[in-house]
């Protein structure tokens, strides 16, 4: 797995994450980063420091443990998200002896190697999951993918330096534009440019840590799952876990829309998405004398039906010539029987065809209303996890003008968006996946249509007015849905051009 790509499910499992973890976490690091501070402030400024330095830096030791034990549960909640039923009842001593004894080593040796870093954050999961030898295997996971570890740990440093200077930025700013643009001015705003000092030089870096704390133990996280899966192929057995729950969740989804939809409704959706654009050419031509359509059998009936018809007419108009007086010598009689018989018989044919049309011309054909075939019912789209790939794109523009024909633009414009995202799909520029936000998709784009930058631009324009009017508090009309459609076929039209 490359760096981008671990660096992104560390993302999307931290979205996913349960709500009992991250409590967890923010339980055992806010005490330890409030004390911290504390400490460091009254170390540093106050004159009874070496009174108190003893007894608050036990205090201090105590947090760190507290929030380490903490912190191993957090890890032990995204691996259980990961591979639901691995965790072993773990003894909370256990955990707690070997993160007191082990963590305060971390300190200790401070190298600028990711192995180092590795090994804590693994030792740390593997106590919270119950594994029978937990230092081995974190020993063992820390010299996986090495590469891979250090390119982490950089890109990683570089992004938390740019977030503790921003940090540090909004501090110091925040006070002088309380008083420009409310007229509040306390002490803050008084220190003007003394308000960057060690305290909050401190409280900069105690917010970035924990902002990038989660992320990276949830790289570790997924580093061992990863690891393990090597030996033990747990990955896929979580992965046929899920296929089977989505198959399982899919029948009863078809059983609940058999019950609900039409059957004919429901044929005619199938036949006119599998005769679309999209679909048409991946279907083999097959080449056949005798369909087995319905129609096709019912058409032939009708084609043998009028074949004896014919037949059994012309046997009897064999019959009544065969009747016909026999020429006598001159021959002019019978001529003349001959030829009246025939002249009769042509004239009755022309009457019973003109029959026949005069009275289907004449039949009134009844008047059926047609049933429109709608695909609304197919998804919902007020739901935030639908994705761009569960209907084709002709489909979701389908939506967009039902939704636009009653009335709604606001899921008009939804439905036009994700046919952006699954025409991109289609070409390969984007990778369709429920976690990604627009953002995402924005700088994947990017990144694969760099010889034709203008796909990228208009994207980024559409998702700005897909997001102004989705998550805004702004109404949505019929001009921003014409303007969001115009955008759509320019990008479609830019994306042709992407090799």
């Amino acid at each position: 797995m490359s760096v981008i790509d671990i660096l992104e499910e560390a993302a999307a499992l931290l979205r996913r994450a349960p709500m009992a973890a991250l409590v967890a976490y923010l339980f055992g690091a806010a005490p330890f980063l409030i004390a911290f501070l504390f400490f460091l402030n009254d170390m540093t400024r106050s004159p009874f420091a070496a009174e108190r330095l003893a007894p608050w830096s036990l205090g201090l030791a105590l947090l760190f443990v507290w929030k380490n034990v903490w912190k191993a549960r957090f890890s032990a909640g995204l691996y259980e998200t990961l591979s639901p039923g691995s965790q072993r009842p773990a003894s909370l001593l256990r955990l707690i002896a070997i993160q007191a004894a082990l963590q305060p080593l971390r300190l200790a040796v401070m190298l600028p190697v990711p192995g180092f870093a590795a090994f804590f954050r693994n030792a740390g999961i593997f106590l919270a999951l119950g594994t029978p030898d937990p230092l081995r295997a974190a020993r063992r996971q820390a010299a996986l993918w090495t590469r891979q570890n250090w390119a982490v740990v950089a890109i990683v440093a570089l992004g938390s330096l740019v977030l503790f200077v921003n940090v540090l930025l909004t501090i110091a700013m925040l006070p002088q534009l309380a008083r420009s643009f409310l007229g509040i001015e306390g002490e803050l705003a008084r220190l003007g440019g003394r308000i960057v000092n060690l305290s909050s030089a401190a409280t900069a870096a105690a917010i970035t840590w924990l902002i990038v704390d989660p992320f990276l133990e949830a790289v570790y996280v997924l580093r061992c799952y990863y690891g393990e899966s090597i030996a033990t192929g747990e990955d896929l057995l979580a992965a046929f876990k899920r296929a089977t729950a989505m198959v399982a969740l899919a029948i009863a989804c078809t059983g609940i829309a058999r019950a609900q939809v039409d059957s004919e409704q429901l044929d005619h959706s199938i036949d006119q998405v599998i005769h679309s654009r999209e679909f048409t050419w991946r279907a083999p031509r097959v080449e056949t004398q005798e369909p087995d359509s319905k129609f096709a059998g019912w058409l032939r009936a009708a084609q043998q039906s009028v074949a004896r018809f014919f037949n059994w007419l012309g046997d009897i108009i064999r019959r009544l010539l065969e009747q016909a007086p026999k020429p006598e010598a001159d021959g002019k009689e019978a001529a003349v029987s001959r030829r009246t018989m025939e002249l009769l018989i042509g004239v009755a044919l022309a009457l019973v065809v003109a029959a026949g049309i005069v009275f289907f011309l004449r039949r009134q054909t009844p008047v059926v209303a047609a049933t429109p075939v709608t695909v609304a019912a197919a998804v919902n789209l007020a739901d935030e996890s639908v994705t761009a790939d569960q209907l084709p794109e002709s489909s979701w523009l389908q939506l967009a003008d039902e939704w636009l024909a009653k009335g709604d633009a606001r899921l008009a414009l939804r439905a036009l968006y994700l046919a952006g995202l699954n025409h991109l799909g289609g070409r390969g520029l984007v990778s369709i996946t429920r976690w990604k936000s627009g953002l995402d998709y924005r700088v994947e784009l990017e990144r694969r249509a760099r010889a034709t930058p203008e796909v990228g631009r208009e994207f980024a324009r559409l998702t700005g007015i897909f997001e102004y009017g989705w998550y805004g508090v702004h109404g949505v009309d019929r001009a921003m849905v014409d303007s969001f459609a115009s955008g759509l076929n320019a990008m479609r039209s830019y994306a042709e051009h992407v090799q």
